[in-house]
């Protein structure tokens, strides 16, 4: 092992040997250079006996210096990983790795569009490659991750995509120097004057993260078939000469640099951990959504590639329709991109001939010698030479060992024969099929009367009432509240006003806002009001409001706890385009029924301004309407008021207010809302990045929606008429005031 250098240490990574998963890390240092009797990290298993003034550590220093639990079940896997490792030999896996790189870089290495990085060497590497996709028109590279969807989507071949750990190694393999390496970390870089909890980033975030210079890599282990090796790299050549057939199908997300197909908007092979139910009779995973046509057997490479051609054949004679992407660029933006982008293929597919702009670095090019390695020119028999050799390898009938009394396998893991279908097949667009695990169908009885209700005492003690934890919200909160609600004439004296509270900061920090308002106009006999609270709880796993209900006992207030399973509702219907839309509607309605039950005739929401202004740019993107929030409007029959008293306080000031109060927030991570971001989220984060360059811009999208909050119809397709109205008033009064003696202007 020490060869010519002897060596102090060394250290290795288990999860990198095959079946080394989960597998901790080794190290191996001579003992007479640890000379420390103190430990580096303390804990239990490092201590021999301690006592209230004294303690000893253990000698043996392989124990001294790891201290906690030892993770057993990954020691006993890593030693299972060596133990193939030499029942295969050293040897045979050298030659298979040998093979395996000379057929590869053979391959790729006579392929003008694929670029391997690195030195094009097969003696003494593993098998693992990293490549980049040249378009020969623009000069342009293929983004690493569209080149990983589609060795996916194509074929289910797993690729990594990105930038290396080792930074400066990768930008040395690519051909970026540090000048420019420095400019792509600016324009990556997130602005710092951002608040980075009002905008919700747990991680890092960049509007310009599809910038991000990376490649593609391959890992082929020694066990594989020349079948497979010779599927991947055909699969590889296919999406070099296609892949821009098939880019303008594709939709590039600039905030994660993730490409998904068009039709493949919600991730339906995603699974989450509260699918699973613990049975008397085992595990039992109920499938989200699954094919409802395919084939029992998995379809063989010869036939991937076929399906691909055809794929691509249709992709060219399919106009689909293309934003320009180019536009979130500007002028020094533009400079870094190394990437081709779909709108300019379909441009191209067009007929018309886009301007490409210089690709900013070129990856090392190596002088290749017969001194390095001497390639074989019959490149097709190279692996079929080592077929022989004792490797095991997968057939297409592969045995499994299954305890004869476990016969319930396949209703857990769903049909036999279930398997992804490719989303870029031919068909109609998915709807997405909502099934949520949890309860079973025959315990998810829609049943209206389940409630916890908690009833406000009268006869309590001044004393009592002065514990109460009832918060004054500062001076500047209240004002915009109360603003909002004399202006629009929110609460009438002898309203019955119920909050609808959902355990967040906006509705909790309403609640408190509300009951000092009430105890104010009491004090004026005026607007005099009762105040009660209502939660909706959906049946989600992910969300549990029961903690609210001691604490509206202990405010000594109203309460109803409305119980309805809502997310096992949608997941019997057979089709649904939105767990959101549905789980929100249904809510409304049972809040509307429970105010109704209870002789409450006013709800009380707590969106506010933000929510407003996002709502408002949703409703103009996506949906070509002229509408937000509504501030006050009447339900249909005539029943109920709702109303948004927050809707000129910022969400700011409410989670300033919140958490510095304390208030027992519940956070709600609904498992069914998982396609991010989302389109509210983004929103935020444009709203956020305006908001730097023009401080006031709340300010003006309040007084420009000012005409939509007095819409007080409930049917949308009256709104717009009314918002019309409304803007053309509130026009005409704003002119007349700057204008008083021009009673002859257009608008007068």
């Amino acid at each position: 092992m020490n060869g010519q250098t002897p060596k102090d240490a060394i250290y290795f990574s288990g999860h990198k040997f095959v079946g080394g998963i989960q597998t901790p890390g080794v190290l191996i240092v001579k003992r007479n250079l640890i000379n420390n009797s103190r430990p580096k990290r303390i804990g239990g298993g490092t201590v021999f006996f301690v006592s209230r003034t004294s303690h000893t550590y253990l000698k043996e220093v392989e124990y001294r210096e790891e201290g906690g639990t030892p993770d057993v079940v990954g020691a006993v896997r890593l030693a299972l990983a060596f133990k193939v490792k030499a029942a295969v030999g050293t040897d045979l896996i050298k030659r298979r790795e040998k093979a395996i790189c000379q057929y590869v870089i053979g391959r790729l290495s006579s392929n003008k569009d694929v670029i391997l990085l690195g030195p094009p060497k097969c003696r003494s590497r593993l098998a693992i490659f990293s490549f980049i996709i040249r378009e020969r028109r623009s000069q342009l590279f293929l983004h690493h991750n569209f080149v990983s969807v589609l060795l996916n989507d194509l074929f289910g071949i797993q690729s990594r995509a990105g930038c290396a750990c080792a930074g400066p190694y990768a930008q040395l393999l690519l051909g970026i120097d540090e000048n420019l390496a420095l400019r792509y970390g600016d324009c990556l870089a997130e602005d710092c004057r951002l608040d980075r909890v009002h905008l919700r980033r747990t991680g890092e975030y960049s509007h310009f993260e599809m910038l991000r210079p990376g490649f593609t890599r391959i890992s082929l282990p020694y066990f594989a078939s020349h079948q497979m090796v010779e599927f991947v790299v055909n699969a590889i050549e296919f999406v070099a000469a296609n892949a821009t057939k098939f880019m303008p199908e594709y939709q590039l997300n600039c905030e994660s640099g993730e490409w998904h197909h068009c039709r493949q908007r919600v991730f339906h092979s995603r699974k989450w951990l509260g699918f699973v139910a613990f049975t008397n009779r085992g595990i039992r995973v109920k499938n989200r959504w699954a094919p409802n046509s395919f084939s029992q057997n998995a379809p063989s490479p010869d036939e991937l590639l076929v399906e691909a051609e055809r794929l691509a054949l249709d992709a060219v004679n399919t106009r689909t329709r293309v934003p320009d992407g180019r536009s979130v660029l500007d002028e020094e933006t533009e400079k870094l991109r190394w990437f081709l982008m779909g709108s300019e293929v379909s441009e191209m597919q067009s007929g018309i001939k886009p301007h490409f702009p210089l690709c900013p670095f070129s990856p090392k090019k190596y002088l290749h010698t017969a001194k390095d390695e001497e390639y074989v020119e019959d490149r097709s028999n190279l692996l079929k030479e080592t077929s022989d050799d004792r490797v095991v390898e997968a057939n297409d009938e592969t045995s499994v060992c299954v305890d004869e009394e476990t016969d319930d396998s396949l209703e857990c893991n769903g049909k036999e024969g279930e398997r992804i279908v490719c989303p870029i097949s031919e068909g109609k667009e998915d709807q997405t099929t909502c099934c949520f695990s949890g309860m079973d169908d025959d315990e998810t009885i829609d049943d209206w009367n389940r409630r916890i209700v908690v009833t406000q005492q009268e006869d309590i003690s001044e004393e009592e009432r002065m514990r109460q934890p009832w918060i004054v919200p500062p001076l500047e909160l209240y004002k915009s509240a109360t603003e909002a609600i004399h202006s629009l004439n929110m609460i009438q004296d002898g309203d019955r006003v119920l909050v609808c509270l959902s355990g967040g900061k906006d509705s909790l920090s309403l609640l408190h806002i509300l009951h000092h308002y009430q105890q104010r106009a009491m004090l004026r006999r005026k607007n005099r009001f009762q105040l009660g609270a209502i939660t909706v709880d959906p049946g989600s796993t992910a969300y549990n409001p029961r903690p609210l209900i001691e604490y509206c006992r202990s405010l000594n207030i109203n309460y109803f706890y409305e119980e309805q399973n809502i997310i096992a509702q949608a997941a019997r219907l057979s089709k649904c385009r939105s767990i959101c839309a549905f789980c929100s509607r249904m809510k409304r309605g049972r809040l509307a029924a429970a105010a109704k039950l209870h002789g409450y005739n006013v709800l009380a929401m707590g969106h506010h301004l933000d929510d407003l202004a996002e709502s408002f740019l949703i409703a103009a993107f996506q949906n070509g309407n002229l509408s937000t929030m509504k501030a006050v409007y009447v339900t249909r029959d005539g029943a109920l008021r709702v109303i948004r008293p927050l809707i000129y306080v910022r969400e700011k000031a409410l989670r300033e207010f919140a958490e510095s109060n304390k208030l027992p927030i519940i956070a709600e991570n609904c498992p069914a809302c998982f396609e991010k971001p989302k389109e509210r989220y983004r929103m935020k984060q444009l709203l956020a990045s305006h908001e730097l360059i023009f401080p006031q811009l709340f300010s003006s999208l309040r007084s420009a929606l000012h005409p939509l909050l007095l819409v007080d119809s409930p049917i949308t397709s009256g709104m717009r008429k009314l918002a019309i109205e409304n803007i053309v008033r509130e026009m005409r009064e704003r002119n007349r005031q700057l204008h008083p003696h021009n009673q002859s202007h257009p608008l007068l």
